[in-house]
């Protein structure tokens, strides 16, 4: 299994509808999976057994530019889960994004879901 998933090349990027981002067997627990949706690289990140299960944030390093996130390391501190960029070790909530130690570096957020073993891309919340 490529450690790359990819959504239809032919849906719109600013999607109405969800799209199909890849199976959940594509997934690797606890570890992050690159996947790509029009022109946004997508970095997948599934915690089985937690509240949340699935994340989707930017598979490009906002400090860098460089894609690479979903290579990053997981880490939690007091019930939230961060990831650790791998260039230079960043910590940015996958909750919202956000850089823990530069307020001005925040990964894009992606609407995840996982349905009947499918991992969908939801369109944007408003």
């Amino acid at each position: 299994m490529s450690q790359l998933a990819y959504a239809l090349d032919n849906q719109p990027s600013v999607q109405p509808q969800p799209a199909l981002l890849c199976q959940q067997q594509d997934l690797v627990p606890f570890s992050g999976v690159a996947a790509r949706f029009a022109e946004h690289a997508i970095a997948l990140f599934y915690l089985p057994g937690q509240e949340v299960e699935l994340y989707g944030v930017s598979h490009i390093d906002s400090a860098t530019g460089a894609p690479v996130m979903a290579h990053g390391l997981l880490g939690e501190s007091k019930g939230e889960f961060y990831l650790a960029a791998p260039l230079h070790k960043q910590q940015y909530r996958l909750s919202d994004g956000q850089c823990l130690s530069d307020s001005t570096l925040k990964l894009q957020v992606f609407n995840v879901q996982l349905q009947h073993g499918q991992v969908w891309l939801l369109p944007p919340m408003e």
